[in-house]
């Protein structure tokens, strides 16, 4: 299902950080992490992995179940689908 301008662009800026773009292509690359395997990986603080990760969900890239009191985050395979469906139309039909 293709995508509206304002969601297209909300997942695009998601992306645009180099930081999340890492944190995006390692939860993509596992399926499936906990939100501490992240803050392990990276030299960044556990709040600012928290941050980046609720940009990602906020634009729905990736979504995450709770056991107990971990977070586990996985990529939004619909939205990533529909994101690069509507990039390929929009930039083709334009």
């Amino acid at each position: 299902m293709p995508l509206d301008i304002k969601k297209l662009v909300k997942i695009s800026k998601a992306l645009a950080d180099e930081n999340r773009y890492r944190i995006f292509k390692m939860i993509a690359d596992h399926g499936e992490i906990s939100c501490k395997e992240i803050t392990d990986a990276f030299s960044l603080s556990q709040p600012t992995i928290s941050h980046h990760l609720k940009v990602l969900a906020e634009g729905e890239l990736v979504a995450f179940r709770k056991e107990g009191q971990w977070s586990y985050f996985y990529v939004n395979k619909n939205v990533l689908r529909d994101y690069l469906a509507s990039l390929n139309e929009k930039i083709v039909n334009e």
